[in-house]
């Protein structure tokens, strides 16, 4: 054999040697880490829903039941949608709206408990059925349609938690003749439940400050909510653009001679009368509450909204005027001097009503949707007619005391601090029917802005003097708490945001390199895992780093009993320790943390244990005992 053959020979030698080794080295590499039960990373989650119907098909026109069923195999469970604790995350069911069909209900039924570690927290398991109710449109052409549905949900067993997750699921319908009845064993044992309930009240009702009053205390309750209405309506009666019904008012009832008693009782029936008109708007708009729902999840109708109260709140600032037309309160004031018995009052008390100066509309219409979302018949009904008394209990004692309009105050400077404060006020409204379409954040940030914008323009920073009588010192006082809140908001905005420096989370979270540390925890955990990692190599000492979120609630049970056991704590303190808070699966800091050290599947509390090179030794999945942490701790030391 020449030199030339042998040359070749070693080089083939060489590279069926460097080819071995490709396929070797990763096999070692990959056997030198002990992700202890390594399957765990692999499965899928064993969690599923199941959507189901009442009927084989739809007539339009009426209401029908559908149910989400889920099926979650063991050892796992989900956080009920009402959980104990307020970090945890909640089941919730999402139904869209879509032309022709409008959800109406969602019924979840009661979690139930399970102790974990010494806490109680409510859970939803196996067969859960979520029965939900749709409307369907009785214009609706028949067809088949397609409605999708969102299933989030929390996922935890005794060990471990995951993030976050949403299942989205397609509610195939078909519309046309009433079909039979089917998946019977799902609906009759939950047809008496949702059959006591008001079909239009249920989920959301529980989205309705109104009803969650009535529901948690009852009379009181009712009581709270018709005096809040009723209040309402009192502080609008004083503002300056319902000034000019004031006159028509006085002269229904004091052009003409009548006893003090008939002057009470003829204005209580005027007063009565728009009460009645406002009342049956109540009662029809929350008989019809779906149809406004349905609007209100369209983000075109919200903005809509919001552009009407921006609108009135600019004719409060001055921009320009909005009133009832001159001609009409002169044709009212002509029609009251002839409209001298019951029947003209309750007529013009009508009339009054449906032409009361525009500035209350607004907060009539805010009302209106807060009733819409009722969905009772005779909330939306008391509601509006104790807030139209409130707002007719000046007219009342006008009517009543014809000479009281003079002790009304006249036009001046209160009056336009008045107009501001209800401009600010419609403004406040415009950012709370927006509030579902722009990010909590930005909603922050404009209430703060409004908020300042209240307190400089209010009389927050006016100068009192000794002679100061109480108007300009209630501005005052308004004022300055109102900047204080807007101070509050824009800044806690700016830090947690990071609209200006880093967040703040990002400073002295446990992605930082402060200090701070749990108030439970003794030990010294490294928030910033690079300088951990460089610490414990210049230390020669191993590596524990603690993997957790605010959702997880195994990282807390972790964090008290194991990181909190006083042995355990003395025996860290010959490693270094590491704490990194994976917030969200999908972060960038998640997935690099993930690939840098070969986890597969985002699962917490995950413990990693590293030599002082920074090489991974052992993956420890949820939680772990104090002594046997230890024990694995041992074994890599």
């Amino acid at each position: 054999m020449n030199n030339q053959d042998l040359t070749f020979v070693k080089f083939k030698i060489t590279i069926l040697l460097v080819f071995s080794l490709l396929l070797i080295v990763p096999a070692n590499v990959s056997a030198q880490i002990d992700f202890g039960n390594s399957d765990i990373f692999e499965d899928e989650l064993p969690i599923d829903i199941s959507i189901y119907s009442s009927k084989s098909s739809f007539t339009p026109g009426e209401i029908y039941d559908f149910a989400v069923v889920t099926d979650i195999g063991e050892p796992w469970h989900i956080n009920s949608s009402q959980p104990h604790e307020e970090w945890l995350i909640a089941t919730e069911l999402l139904i869209d709206t879509i032309t022709g069909f409008i959800p109406q209900s969602i019924n979840y039924p009661d979690g139930y408990d399970i102790d974990f570690s010494g806490t109680s927290m409510s859970v939803f398991g196996d067969n859960t059925n979520i029965i939900f109710r749709i409307a369907i449109d009785e214009n609706i052409t028949n067809g088949d349609y397609s409605i999708p549905v969102h299933f989030t949900y929390q996922p935890c067993n005794d060990k471990e938690c995951r993030a976050p997750q949403t299942i989205d699921r397609v509610l195939k319908i078909s519309v046309g003749e009433e079909g039979t009845d089917i998946h019977g064993e799902i609906f009759t044992n939950t047809e008496q439940v949702v059959e006591q309930e008001n079909p239009e009240a249920t989920e959301s009702t529980q989205d309705n400050e109104i009803q969650g009053l009535i529901d948690k205390y009852g009379l009181w309750g009712y009581l709270f909510a018709l005096g809040l209405a009723f209040i309402t309506g009192l502080l609008l009666s004083f503002s300056p653009c319902t000034y000019p019904m004031i006159p028509i008012t006085v002269s229904i009832f004091a052009g003409q001679n009548r006893s003090l008693g008939r002057g009470f009782l003829m204005s209580l029936i005027y007063v009565g009368s728009m009460a009645f008109v406002y009342g049956i708007m109540g009662l029809i708009v929350a008989m019809v509450g779906g149809v406004f729902g349905a609007w209100l999840a369209s983000p075109s109708v919200v903005i809509g909204i919001a552009i009407v109260f921006v609108i009135f709140a600019l004719s409060m600032f001055g921009l320009y005027e909005l009133q009832v037309p001159n001609s009409l309160r002169q044709k009212l004031g002509a029609s009251a001097q002839g409209q001298g018995g019951v029947m003209g009052v309750i007529i013009l008390g009508i009339v009054a009503a449906l032409v009361v100066s525009p500035c209350v509309g607004p907060f009539v219409a805010g009302i209106l949707l807060y009733i819409a979302t009722s969905g009772s018949p005779v909330i939306g009904f008391l509601v509006l007619f104790v807030f139209a008394l409130g707002l007719g209990t000046l007219y009342i004692i006008l009517g009543t005391f014809s000479s009281a309009i003079n002790a009304l105050p006249g036009a001046g400077g209160w009056m336009e601090t008045i107009k501001k404060f209800f401009g600010f006020v419609l403004l406040l409204m415009a950012l709370y029917f927006v509030r579902t379409i722009i990010s909590p954040e930005l909603l922050a940030i404009l209430t703060s802005l409004l908020l300042l914008s209240f307190g400089v323009f209010g009389g927050g920073l006016d100068r009192l003097l000794p002679e100061s009588g109480f108007f300009q010192r209630l501005k005052k006082f308004l004022g300055v708490i109102a900047f204080a809140i807007g101070i509050y908001l824009l800044l806690g905005s700016l830090m947690t945001q990071g609209l200006i420096l880093p967040p703040i989370s990002e400073l002295i979270s446990f992605q930082g390199t402060g200090s701070v540390t749990h108030k439970e925890n003794e030990i010294d955990w490294i928030k910033d895992l690079e300088e951990g990692l460089q610490k414990a190599k210049a230390d020669n000492k191993p590596v524990l780093i603690d993997t957790w979120a605010t959702w997880c609630a195994n990282c807390k049970v972790l964090e008290k009993n194991t990181f909190g056991d006083p042995d355990f704590v003395t025996y860290a303190k010959s490693w270094t320790p590491v704490k990194v808070q994976l917030e969200k699966a999908n972060s960038q800091i998640t997935k690099d943390f993930m690939t840098r050290f070969g986890l597969k599947q985002f699962s917490l509390p995950t413990t990693l244990l590293l030599d002082p090179d920074g090489n991974v030794k052992k993956v420890i999945q949820g939680v772990i005992d104090p002594e046997d942490l230890i024990a694995e701790m041992e074994k890599v030391k």
